[in-house]
């Protein structure tokens, strides 16, 4: 009796990581219920056994947000700073929801680790073939330079961002290299290779250059990783035929020649580079103005307007962010908020190579860098995957710490 009902127990949470996983395939209005039932089935997996709560862990995950809470003293933007707040809560709720994670059942997730990542790379997949087919029917042969907008405003619930939607395909390809090394069958590798192919056709069809630069660069420390000179090479040269596939194509060519001339927005051209470069060269004296607290999480966006309105019409029109999660933190927070986030991120990589966690490596360096081009934390297409990827992924750390630090049988019994 006791055994069925540690069973239904971790089913419920098994269930419920599977449906994280597979989060990208449920619209925006039922996220939400997904979320609250991977909690409440964590919560249930804790009765019946001594209250565990890791507070230590807790505050450090989600110290940024607790800091932001604490800036709304100092806002005067209260609405913006609540719904922000609101938007960010996955900051908070998973660094709760994996502090309360019952010890008995690390084990267990740990074994169905390739099982969680599998749905992920098939429900990204499976979103990007079913918009892009279903779209196609309207579209036809055009889809291919609408594709971008018709994801970000002709789906309802299910709209999404390009660069969002190329965040995860980024994701779900460094899935499938973890995915790829662990199977036996080559015609189940064969069928693998055959989806990436089609995910980086997707991600060149979105034309966000950050994304492509940023997959290349984490690609090649995966194959540094396993220490083998053939994946080396074959990662190289996959490399250098999307390089050359940029240079070949005119508007991928033209994309990616904007890094080479970047001015003022006014007075260069609207490019994303330009808009990047202005926003940063503003957003930087406002940081030096002041560092320390910074401006408060219901503020930080006010005061970039208001030196919009005086150094560029450009982006005052179109009511730009930061485009950049760290100065976005210095700006909320002052440097006290920034160096809170990177001890956070610092923590979890040093466990991560500690155990060689390489997933966890690599999901920090490739969410690390997009953020350094995009206020991913800030929209719930971000921030939601970001907090539980790299909460999720921590436990495999901290099921090798157990196993490593403590007997077996102390280790059941908890």
């Amino acid at each position: 009796m006791i055994k069925a009902s540690e069973d239904l127990k971790f089913k419920l949470i098994n269930l419920g990581l599977i449906l994280m996983f597979a989060l990208p395939l449920f619209p925006t209005n039922v996220k939400p219920y997904i979320i609250v039932f991977v909690g409440v089935s964590v919560l249930i997996g804790n009765i019946g056994t001594s209250f565990y709560f890791d507070i230590k862990k807790f505050l450090i995950n989600s110290s940024i947000y607790l800091l932001m809470v604490l800036s709304l003293v100092y806002s005067q933007n209260m609405e913006y700073g609540l719904g922000k707040l609101e938007t960010m809560a996955s900051l908070v709720i998973f660094p709760l929801i994996f502090a309360l994670f019952p010890r008995r059942y690390l084990e267990d997730v740990s074994k169905n680790f390739y099982k969680y990542i599998t749905v992920y790379f098939f429900a990204v997949v499976l979103f990007n073939l079913v918009s892009f087919f279903y779209h196609s029917l309207h579209y036809g042969k055009t889809i291919f330079i609408h594709y971008p907008t018709v994801n970000r405003i002709a789906q309802g619930p299910y709209n999404i961002h390009p660069i969002y939607l190329s965040i995860h395909i980024c994701v779900a390809l460094l899935f499938s290299f973890f995915i790829l090394r662990r199977l036996k069958s080559n015609y189940k590798r064969a069928a693998i290779i055959v989806l990436d192919i089609l995910l980086i056709i997707f991600l060149f069809i979105l034309l966000k250059k950050g994304p492509v630069i940023v997959l290349a660069f984490v690609s090649l420390i995966f194959a540094l990783f396993q220490r083998n000179k053939k994946v080396l090479y074959l990662a190289l040269l996959v490399i250098i035929l999307n390089v050359v596939a940029i240079l070949s194509i005119p508007e991928y060519r033209s994309k990616f020649a904007e890094l080479i001339k970047i001015e003022h927005v006014d007075s260069g051209g609207t490019t994303s580079s330009n808009i990047r470069y202005t926003i940063y060269s503003i957003a930087i004296k406002k940081m030096i103005e002041s560092p320390i607290i910074g401006y408060g999480i219901g503020d930080n966006k006010d005061v970039l307007l208001e030196e919009y309105k005086k150094e560029s019409q450009i982006l005052f029109n179109e009511k730009y962010n930061s485009h950049n999660q760290y100065i976005s933190f210095m700006l909320a927070t002052g440097i006290v908020g920034l160096l809170a986030f990177l001890f956070f991120i610092s923590y979890n990589l040093v466990y991560a190579i500690r155990y060689n966690n390489q997933i966890l490596i690599l999901l920090i360096l490739l969410y690390g860098l997009m953020m350094s081009f995009e206020n991913i934390l800030e929209r719930e297409d971000g921030v939601i995957y970001f907090g539980f990827f790299i909460g999720f992924f921590a436990l495999l750390s901290y099921n090798e710490q157990l196993n490593k630090d403590i007997p077996k049988s102390k280790n059941l019994e908890n």
